[in-house]
């Protein structure tokens, strides 16, 4: 019989040694010093009961954000969709055949499009209260469309140019 290096026994060489009747060393090497770790979460500990109150996410409407888009060239389109309060967008178009949609539900929202150009088109739709639009459009063939539902909402619009 060959004696080496001692090594330490995992799970699999413990349950050899049981296999091949060793038992003081199988009893040594299943002992333990604590109960047995489990490989389940104790779910016990995360279930509610009686009239625990459940974190619900804030569904408050997105309030104060801003974005600014400026494009220059042809043929580009740019698109911006305010829901909630406080929100405001500017878009720059500088350019030839341009589009440019704004869209706002909510309150106290701020839209502004400019387009310097020919052949620009832009459609601005709002519903709410309190919300400003403007929208300013120089060149030629020129295009717009708005829709406004709510109260107190100022809205601007210029065109300079021919048709």
């Amino acid at each position: 019989m060959k004696i080496g290096r001692a090594r330490s026994l995992n799970a699999f060489d413990a349950a050899l040694v049981c296999v091949f009747g060793l038992a003081g060393a199988c009893v040594h090497a299943q002992q333990q010093n604590g109960p047995a770790p489990s490989s389940f979460t104790d779910l016990s500990k995360y279930i509610l009961t009686g009239n625990q109150v459940v974190p619900q996410p804030n569904a408050a409407p997105v309030a104060n954000l801003s974005s600014t888009v400026t494009q220059i060239g042809q043929g580009n389109t740019a698109s911006a969709t305010l829901n909630g309060t406080s929100n405001v967008t500017t878009q720059y178009q500088f350019g030839s055949q341009n589009s440019s949609v704004l869209s706002a539900s909510g309150v106290q929202n701020t839209l502004t499009t400019s387009q310097i150009g020919n052949s620009n088109s832009t459609s601005i739709s709002v519903e709410g209260n309190g919300n400003n639009i403007s929208n300013l459009q120089v060149g030629s063939g020129l295009s717009y469309q708005l829709k406004v539902v709510g109260t107190a909402v100022p809205v601007s619009v210029q065109q300079f140019g021919r048709k």
